[in-house]
């Protein structure tokens, strides 16, 4: 199973459950309208579903069933969630519950100074070892984490990444890879 945390309007689910087939696709948002116009389209699709929940309290039926969570190009308590700041823990527990033991977390985050603070603008190797460290108290392992390459932002399929300006190269982007252990 695979699931798009934060998945706004989810285009990005039905674009990964098209070249999936074989996987049970589901995006996860707490704004229901924002999904409606992708789940009727989904209707037509045997492996895609949209939930209604948040990563601060996930629906219980999918706690510890990810194969894969994908996070891409978040915003408020979710962004600073997989960034692992304070004041954003049950967003950063929540996401890290949903994956089963050797389950894939992947985001796609962008951050800059005109965000007014929110997070870090450089994932620099200060920021990445506090990172990991508070990341593996959730059992969480960062993999990887590097910048985003122009065909990873735009195959990503996020509105918000073109909404940002990150598919047009006008924001950075940096792709973090975490496993569960």
């Amino acid at each position: 199973m695979i699931l798009d945390l934060g998945t706004g309007d989810g285009r990005a689910v039905l674009k990964r459950a098209a070249m999936s087939a074989r996987a049970l696709v589901i995006g996860l948002d707490p704004v229901a309208a924002a999904m409606a116009e992708a789940s009727r389209r989904a209707a037509r699709s045997a492996n895609v579903l949209f939930v209604r929940g948040s990563a601060e309290a996930p629906p219980a039926e999918l706690v510890g069933r990810a194969d894969e969570v994908t996070v891409l190009f978040p915003w408020g308590s979710l962004l600073r969630g997989v960034l692992g700041l304070q004041g954003a823990e049950a967003a950063a527990d929540g996401m890290a519950s949903l994956l089963r033991p050797g389950g894939r977390l992947t985001a796609m985050v962008s951050v800059t100074d005109r965000d007014g603070g929110v997070a870090p603008t450089d994932l620099d190797v200060a920021a990445l070892t506090r990172l990991a460290s508070v990341h593996a108290g959730r059992g969480l392992r960062l993999c990887d984490a590097r910048p985003a390459t122009p065909d990873e932002i735009r195959d990503s399929g996020s509105t918000w990444a073109r909404r940002l300006g990150a598919t047009a190269g006008r924001r950075p982007a940096w792709r973090l890879e975490f496993e569960r252990g």
